[in-house]
């Protein structure tokens, strides 16, 4: 009652022949079906496709165009983001994208945040950062503290 029934008359390896034949078009149909799309990625690579200039960027003044990376971190709890900003980028703008970031939005910790260079926890920052030293991320790039400061 198996598929392949061996007699006297035919040797087992013709009787399995139509397996190994189907298996072997069935290779080269997945050989052939990966080739296809490979092809099909690199075809811009192969027909001279050029990458267009972005429409956005040609109507963005190079100036304003200046994104900074900044690292902004609450010392309390060791929670750290990175921001992407530029010098119009306010510090309430900051502190609002930070506590998002953070998961600190809870509605009973508004008002009491300050931002304050790493370097200086003292003087809290006000304004817009591109009044208050901002340079790019580096070795000496900007990382700001997040306090939270309720008054008592």
């Amino acid at each position: 009652s198996s598929q392949f029934v061996s007699s006297p008359r035919q040797p087992s390896h013709l009787l399995r022949r139509p397996v190994t034949r189907m298996a072997a078009r069935r290779s080269a149909l997945c050989f052939a079906l990966l080739a296809c799309a490979a092809l099909w990625a690199l075809a811009p690579a192969f027909a001279g496709h050029s990458a267009q200039p972005s429409v956005r960027s040609s109507r963005v003044p190079r100036a304003a165009a200046t994104i900074y990376e900044i690292m902004v971190t609450n010392p309390s709890v060791g929670a750290r983001t990175r921001l992407n900003i530029n010098e119009a980028t306010t510090v309430d703008e900051i502190i609002a994208k930070a506590r998002k970031e953070m998961d600190f939005e809870m509605a009973f910790l508004d008002g009491d945040w300050f931002l304050y260079e790493m370097e200086d926890e003292t003087k809290p920052l006000s304004g817009a950062m591109g009044q208050l030293n901002l340079r790019p991320w580096g070795p000496e790039g900007m990382e700001l503290h997040l306090l939270y400061q309720p008054k008592v």
